[in-house]
C-alpha cells in the first residue's frame, strides 16, 4: 500500500512570504469575526457564549448528513441568541425548505441576516431606506414584487415581513451562477451588493451551526433533486456546510496512528492522475514544490522530504486545507479564490512518498486536526477504512 513517511518531519517551512500571507488571511478571518460581534452590541458575556458556539462549529460540527422528514425546531435554545432572533432563523430556514432550496442555500441566507441586521427584524430603516432581517432597500426594487394577487402591502412592510424577505432573499439567490460551491461572501455579495462584501464571510461557520442546531444536522447535507432524501456529498456535490470530497478512495495510512504520531493527516489510495477537487471554497495561499531535492516532476521516495507539489487554502474561521504530492504543478496559483469541488492538481508521488495517493489535511486555527472526523461532520466523509 503506498503511503508516505512522516510529512510533517519531511516538510520544510514554507517561505516568510507564503507564511505570512497563510497567517494574514486565517487570522484576519478571526479578527473580522470579532469585530463584527463587538460592533453589532453584544456584551462580554453574550459575546464569549457566541464566539465559544463558532469555535464548536469549527471544531465539533454535528456528525451526520441530515435525514428525510426533518423539520424545522422553534424550540431549540442558543446561548447568546435572543428569542426573536432564533424565531427569524427559523422562519429563513423554514421558507428555504417549503422552496426546496438545497441547505447550502439556507447557510447562505443566515449568514446574510446575521451580518445585515444580526437576525432582528428592523421595521424603521437603520441605513438609508434598508429594512427587515436583509436590510433590501425598497429604492433598489426589493419589496416591489406581491406575494400574491391580494398583497397590497406597501414595500417596506413586505419587507419587514420575514417570510417574504427571505423568499426574495432565496429568489435571487437561486438566479446566481453556480452559488452552491463558490465561496459564501461572493455569493452574498451577487445577491445583496453591499459596501462591505467580505464581512459576510466572518458568519459561515455560526450559520451552519445555527441550521444544524434548529434541523438536526440538515446543514451537513446535500440534496441532488426536489424530493430526494439528504445526504452526504460525494466528490463534485457541496454538502450545506460548504464542503465536499477532495477524491474518492480508501483511506490508507490515518491521521497520527501509534506508529506515525508525526502523520498531520490521512492518505486517500487512488490512482495516479486522479483529479484532486478543493474541499471548501477559499483562497490559495500555497501552491508549490516542496522537495529536498528540488524537482517535483519525478516521483518521490521515502528518502525524498517534503510534501512534493502542494497546495493549501484558506476557509473561513480559521479552518485551512492541505492537499500533497501530486503528480505536476497544480493547476491553482497563490491569491486566487476557488470553488469547493474546484480541480486543483492531479494526484501523483511527488516529494516524500513511496506510492500514488493523496496526502490530506485538515487545519484548525494552524492545528492539525483528524480529517476523517472533520470532514464527516462537514457531511462529506472520506473513506470508512483505516489501517
Amino acid at each position: 500500500m503506498a503511503v508516505d513517511l512522516r510529512p510533517d518531519a519531511a516538510e520544510t517551512p514554507p517561505p516568510p512570504e507564503k507564511s505570512r500571507l497563510r497567517k494574514f488571511v486565517v487570522i484576519g478571518i478571526a479578527l473580522a469575526a470579532v469585530s463584527a460581534l463587538l460592533c453589532l452590541g453584544f456584551t462580554p458575556m453574550v459575546f464569549n457564549s457566541v464566539v465559544q458556539s463558532m469555535r464548536d462549529s469549527a471544531e465539533n460540527a454535528q456528525q451526520g448528513c441530515g435525514s428525510l422528514g426533518f423539520s424545522v425546531d422553534d424550540n431549540v435554545k442558543i446561548d447568546g441568541l435572543a428569542a426573536d432572533q432564533l424565531q427569524n432563523a427559523a422562519t429563513v430556514i423554514g421558507v428555504g425548505q417549503t422552496m426546496k432550496v438545497p441547505p447550502r442555500g439556507w447557510v447562505i441566507a443566515l449568514a446574510t441576516a446575521l451580518q445585515e441586521s444580526l437576525l432582528h427584524n428592523y421595521t424603521v430603516a437603520t441605513d438609508h431606506d434598508s429594512v427587515g432581517l436583509f436590510q433590501q432597500r425598497p429604492s433598489s426594487g426589493w419589496g416591489n414584487a406581491p406575494a400574491n394577487a391580494s398583497d397590497a402591502r406597501t414595500p417596506v412592510q413586505r419587507l419587514t415581513d420575514p417570510a417574504y424577505s427571505s423568499a426574495k432573499f432565496y429568489e435571487k439567490l437561486l438566479r446566481t451562477p453556480n452559488w452552491n460551491s463558490r465561496r459564501l461572501a461572493d455569493v452574498a455579495q451577487a445577491v445583496q451588493i453591499s459596501a462591505f462584501p467580505e464581512a459576510y464571510a466572518r458568519w459561515e461557520g455560526f450559520a451552519t451551526l445555527l441550521v444544524n442546531r434548529i434541523t438536526q444536522g440538515a446543514a451537513n447535507g446535500v440534496v441532488a433533486s426536489q424530493g430526494d432524501p439528504i445526504r452526504c456529498a460525494t466528490p463534485g456535490q457541496v454538502s450545506g456546510a460548504g464542503w465536499t470530497v477532495p477524491a474518492l478512495g480508501h483511506v490508507g495510512s490515518g491521521f497520527r496512528t501509534p506508529d506515525r504520531p508525526g502523520h498531520a493527516g490521512v492518505d486517500i489510495i487512488v490512482p495516479r492522475y486522479t483529479v484532486i477537487h478543493a474541499a471548501s471554497a477559499g483562497i490559495v495561499v500555497t501552491s508549490k514544490c516542496n522537495a529536498s531535492t528540488g524537482n517535483c516532476d519525478v516521483d518521490g521516495s521515502p528518502a525524498v522530504k517534503g510534501c512534493g507539489w502542494y497546495v493549501e487554502i484558506a476557509h473561513t474561521t480559521g479552518l485551512t486545507t492541505r492537499y500533497c504530492h501530486m503528480v505536476e504543478r497544480p493547476a491553482v496559483v497563490v491569491g486566487q479564490s476557488v470553488e469547493a469541488g474546484q480541480p486543483l492538481g492531479k494526484v501523483g508521488s511527488s516529494g516524500n512518498s513511496s506510492g500514488p495517493h493523496l496526502h490530506f489535511e485538515t487545519r484548525v486555527n494552524g492545528e492539525a486536526v483528524n480529517p476523517i472526523a472533520f470532514m464527516s461532520a462537514r457531511g462529506a466523509p472520506l473513506g470508512e477504512s483505516q489501517r
